[in-house]
């Protein structure tokens, strides 16, 4: 049985093809995550600049 170079071409392509793909969704999930904990410590932060303003407020009044 007899194969043909292209048809080993072809498939080695279609081997780093899906690897690329792979390697793309793993660093797009990554970036995600990043997002999502910048935003966690964010929300953190303004609820502790929030909770010293009305803290002023309070004492203020």
């Amino acid at each position: 049985m007899q194969i043909d170079l292209s048809t080993i071409a072809v498939t080695i392509m279609n081997i780093v093809l899906y690897l690329v793909i792979l390697i793309l969704i793993c660093k797009g999930i990554k970036k995600i995550e990043n997002f999502i904990n910048r935003n966690k410590e964010m929300d953190k932060k303004i609820d502790i600049i929030m909770n010293t303003l009305k803290n002023k407020e309070k004492n203020l009044d």
